[in-house]
């Protein structure tokens, strides 16, 4: 990896001079190196409800029994969730602590966890238990022959895990975002396939970020009939900055359009206009997740995995629809969704 300096990184803190960032932070495989070991390693991921892009192994639920194990792919990772003899769910790199094999091949109930390759033994949380032929060596086992278990946090239906050590508790974004919707249970939130769920976007991560948290371009590309702009009231577009989450907000121009007041936070409402009513709740947690919350249920988009192609370093985006059982609207189409992935 060459080495990267100050200017690589520069954004001018005046606004009136600030420029984007060079090329090379959107194309170059070294960049995006360094910010998976600086960036992705130390943030929250969301567990993709499918277990790879390639391959849709359905998460149906995740591992809710005890022995219950479900591989899948993160970041270019292999890892598994494991369900311990508690229903506790732990999440670990998928390779043998031996000589590096897939632990677990396909989603099941099982025992111990058995390599596939030299029958090397671990139990439900991760520990060594035996290899044959390893009994009389000296110093063995050690901490290292364990599986390295990573970071999970559970928030309503959603799974999150941390490849590295969290620069932050997720719970401390959840906190805000629930701040924001007192009368919202997602626990309440069924899952609702939906077309492309799972889709390449060929462009970088930062791309999505910075589109998402663009509200310009709303009145261009989201314009009417019928379209975004034309559903709320642009004048009123808020912008909240939280120490690792934003959130974004804006009134519906039709009352009936909008939340009902007693599920979101009374700091919404309009002293002056009692008719007002917030359209959406567009939250982005960094450094890849937006959770987008409607009247009629929740979108989410994250980006789940990279690869390096011609177009250089660029990201599989999934988005996960989630309907809430207590409301009676109807899922908006794409044109005033703005959690609609574009580059």
């Amino acid at each position: 990896m060459r080495e990267f300096s100050s200017k690589d990184f520069f954004v001018h803190p005046d606004i009136r001079r600030a420029e984007s960032l060079p090329d090379s932070a959107f194309t170059d495989p070294d960049f995006l190196e360094l910010e998976i070991e600086t960036v992705f390693k130390k943030t929250w991921m969301l567990v993709p409800r499918h277990g790879s892009p390639e391959h849709s192994t359905g998460f149906s639920g995740f591992p809710n029994k005890p022995g219950s194990r479900v591989p899948f792919s993160l970041m270019g990772k292999p890892l598994f969730l494991q369900s311990n003899s508690k229903r506790e769910i732990n999440c670990f790199p998928n390779v043998c602590t031996h000589a590096w094999h897939p632990l677990v091949e396909s989603p099941g109930i099982g025992g111990s966890i058995v390599c596939p390759q030299h029958g090397r033994e671990f139990d439900s949380d991760g520990r060594f238990v035996s290899h044959r032929g390893f009994e009389k060596l000296e110093d063995f086992p050690r901490e290292s022959d364990n599986l390295r278990k990573l970071p999970v946090e559970n928030w309503g239906p959603f799974m999150s895990m941390c490849l590295g050590e969290p620069l932050a508790p997720f719970k401390k974004s959840a906190e805000n975002i629930k701040e924001s919707m007192p009368g919202i249970d997602l626990e309440s939130f069924k899952y609702k396939p939906v077309p492309d769920e799972v889709r390449e976007v060929d462009g970088n991560w930062k791309q999505h970020a910075w589109n998402y948290m663009d509200n310009y371009h709303i009145r261009f590309v989201h314009k009417g009939p019928g379209g975004l702009a034309d559903a709320i009231d642009l004048q009123t577009y808020t912008t909240e900055l939280y120490q690792h989450s934003a959130l974004q907000w804006a009134y519906a121009r039709r009352p009936e359009d909008g939340f009902d007041p007693q599920q979101v936070a009374t700091r919404f409402k309009e002293p002056n206009k009692a008719d007002k009513r917030v359209f959406a709740l567009w939250w982005f947690i960094f450094p890849n997740l937006t959770l987008n919350f409607y009247p009629w249920g929740l979108s989410v988009n994250s980006t789940c995995r990279y690869r390096e192609d011609l177009t250089g370093p660029s990201f599989t985006g999934s988005n996960i629809h989630w309907t809430n059982r207590s409301s009676s609207k109807e899922t908006r189409s794409g044109s005033t969704n703005k959690s609609t992935m574009r580059t």
